[in-house]
């Protein structure tokens, strides 16, 4: 069950309904999904303009079983559940609320705690890059944290994905004026607006055209 922070029910104020849900509140732009023994909880992606995405979770029932078909039955606390779940996870800015929801206090440690992390990251993404500009070595999560904190580097990039020339079917930049390799004006509205003083069939023609359409020269 998500809620958001403004539509979380109230919860009596006693401690047998403290034990019986609980609420992680989560800061990240990322959906975390975490499978247990006991039930898979999804902890959702907080919006852009939320403060944060809350998960509520319910006290569960479970059971020690013995030999001859004897077992034990016994409750595990919503709030033992929720810190089982979001183990691992606090950097990245999720953690347990101390009431049904999360306080300003709360929310402003996270966003310090995540921040932190990510600047360990990319400290940590610099000190590889250092050693041998490989891309293989940093992680998606080591972009998503210089691009969280606005900082650039030659690590962080992400490549754009490649198009198909309509015209003669290789790979190009999306968003390219003409293609490369025919000279195809695929965007002739940016054409005009940057090149307005130069002819389309003259300004992106292939490299090759002149080549290939000059007159063959004849030995004497």
């Amino acid at each position: 069950m998500t809620l958001t922070a403004a539509s979380a029910p109230p919860r009596a104020n006693s401690s047998a309904a403290h034990d019986a849900q609980a609420v992680i509140a989560s800061v990240s732009d990322q959906e975390f999904c975490v499978t247990r023994t006991y039930g898979v909880f999804r902890i959702p992606a907080c919006a852009q303009n939320d403060p944060c995405s809350l998960l509520v979770v319910d006290s569960r029932e479970d059971a020690l079983h013995f030999a001859e078909n004897h077992s034990f039955p016994f409750r595990i606390s919503a709030r033992d559940i929720a810190f089982d779940v979001i183990q691992d996870l606090e950097p990245h800015g999720i953690f347990v609320c101390a009431a049904e929801l999360p306080s300003d206090d709360e929310l402003s440690a996270a966003r310090a705690r995540r921040d932190a992390w990510f600047r360990q990251l990319v400290a940590e993404a610099d000190e590889m890059w250092a050693r041998g500009h490989s891309y293989r070595e940093i992680s998606d999560m080591h972009r998503r944290a210089a691009h969280h904190l606005g900082i650039e580097r030659e690590w962080a990039y992400v490549p754009q994905l490649a198009a198909d020339c309509p015209a003669c079917g290789e790979k190009v930049k999306a968003g390219v004026v003409a293609c490369r390799h025919c000279g195809a004006l695929l965007d002739a509205e940016r054409a005009a607006k940057y090149f307005p003083n130069s002819a389309p069939r003259e300004k992106f023609a292939p490299r090759h055209a002149s080549a290939q359409s000059a007159p063959a020269q004849t030995r004497p």
